[in-house]
């Protein structure tokens, strides 16, 4: 454990923090001060932002002197299942260079739809679950206020232990809610809105036959030859996990959402790790890699788990 702030609760290593904002005027002050800080003690910092903010971070750091690190949050959250693993191998280039990691990042920006930003809400309940109890580490989530819905905005306090203080200081949200992995993927996606979903099941025999199916409806949809094959061998990983791990065999589901093909995989198997391809697989682990290709493959990946099984839903834009 760190210690706390005078004041303040006892706080864990990684310290997950919000920075509700208004406006430009209220993120530079927030996150330059942030970023500043860090530098002065000799951080690592990374900043994971939308290409605009970027921009604006770079011209106000301009001259910063320290280990600073820029990267593009529509590059490398593009899906929010990737954004872990980016931490993650942020954490341990500071960690085997003897740093302390100081990270901003706000995955859930204006530009993200709906769907999206539901996901950004689980990562964001997901990464206390993926990093509490390692290296001790800070990470600032600014929130845009005037961009986002209130109901955002607000859930953005209980998925953060910490909001950023008037002085820099990390003050208690008071609204955390800290909820299991279980919890966390229990809720069932909601049902395709599109008419013509086309549905069918497979076997420890039909791994090939989805896999030719889902390139077929990939092409139907106008996605490029490289999408339509990146769609399509995530389809032929998800189909030979449910055979190995989903009790042999699973159902296929395809639809086009606006601006988006679907396919959805679902089968009798239970998830045990909420983490599962969001962080690389060590070299010495097994499973997990399908998921995480998965993750790297796809623009959108929703994985739920109920009393009936498990679903993973991946989306490509069209």
């Amino acid at each position: 454990m760190t210690a706390a702030p005078s004041g303040a609760a006892t706080q864990p290593a990684f310290v997950h923090e919000t920075l509700p904002y208004r406006g430009d005027e209220e993120f530079l002050a927030g996150v330059v001060g942030f970023v500043r800080d860090g530098l002065a003690r000799d951080e690592t910092v990374v900043i994971v932002e939308p290409t605009p903010r970027l921009a604006q971070l770079r011209e106000a750091l301009r001259g910063d002197a320290g280990d600073l690190q820029f990267l593009d949050m529509t590059d490398v959250g593009a899906n929010p299942g990737r954004i872990i693993a980016a931490w993650s191998a942020a954490l341990d280039r500071a960690t085997r260079a003897g740093r302390v990691l100081r990270g901003v990042g706000e995955p859930a920006h204006p530009a993200r739809s709906a769907t999206e930003l539901v996901e950004c809400e689980l990562h964001e309940h997901l990464l206390n679950t993926a990093f509490d109890g390692g290296p001790a580490w800070r990470l600032l989530c600014p929130y845009d206020v005037e961009g986002l819905a209130p109901s955002v905005t607000a859930r953005a306090l209980t998925t953060h232990p910490f909001r950023a203080g008037p002085d820099g200081r990390p003050l208690p949200t008071g609204k955390h809610t800290a909820r299991t992995p279980a919890e966390l993927l229990c809720e069932a996606l909601p049902p395709p809105s599109a008419e013509g979903v086309l549905r069918g099941e497979f076997g420890a025999g039909d791994v090939p036959a989805v896999r030719r199916t889902v390139a077929q409806y990939a092409r139907s949809c106008g996605l490029s030859d490289d999408r339509a094959a990146g769609l399509e061998l995530a389809a032929s990983e998800l189909a030979t996990n449910s055979v190995r791990h989903g009790g042999g065999a699973g159902t296929l589901a395809m639809w086009t959402e606006p601006g988006a093909a679907v396919v959805e995989f679902s089968d009798a198997g239970r998830l045990i790790d909420p983490l599962v391809g969001r962080r690389p697989p060590a070299t010495e682990e097994y499973g997990g890699r399908g998921v995480y290709l998965v993750h790297q493959l796809c623009d959108l990946v929703q994985v739920r788990c109920t009393t009936q099984g498990t679903t993973v839903r991946i989306s490509t834009w069209l």
